[in-house]
């Protein structure tokens, strides 16, 4: 299958062929891999949805909430998925951010890991 090129935001959760100016990361990817990624976002969604709920709780603290702890490891998962898709200006601005810890170790054996 042929790769084309898209514009992903992850905030607003859109993966387009046109920038826009939302915040955006480009990726090369197979229809496959578009509609991985859709499938990431709509995960990551739910969790984001639970998140909500323990939100007007005032009593409950976030930092020990399993919601909390599941929407950032989708999060992650996103991040990770768009690093192994992305661009060379891509991987290098998810580099940058210093998000994803596998990328300093140079042992980790993740699927998506390609140094």
């Amino acid at each position: 299958m042929e790769k084309e090129r898209y514009y992903v935001s992850v905030s607003a959760h859109t993966i387009t062929k046109e920038p826009s100016v939302n915040d955006q990361l480009t990726v090369l990817a197979t229809d496959q891999e578009r509609d991985h990624l859709e499938t990431l976002f709509q995960k990551e969604g739910h969790a984001d949805d639970v998140t909500h709920l323990r939100a007007v709780i005032p009593f409950k603290s976030a930092d020990h909430d399993p919601a909390t702890k599941r929407y950032n490891a989708d999060l992650i998962d996103i991040y990770r998925y768009i690093y192994k898709i992305g661009t060379e200006e891509t991987k290098k601005h998810i580099e940058y951010m210093d998000i994803i810890r596998d990328l300093k170790n140079s042992d980790y054996s993740h699927p998506g890991y390609i140094h």
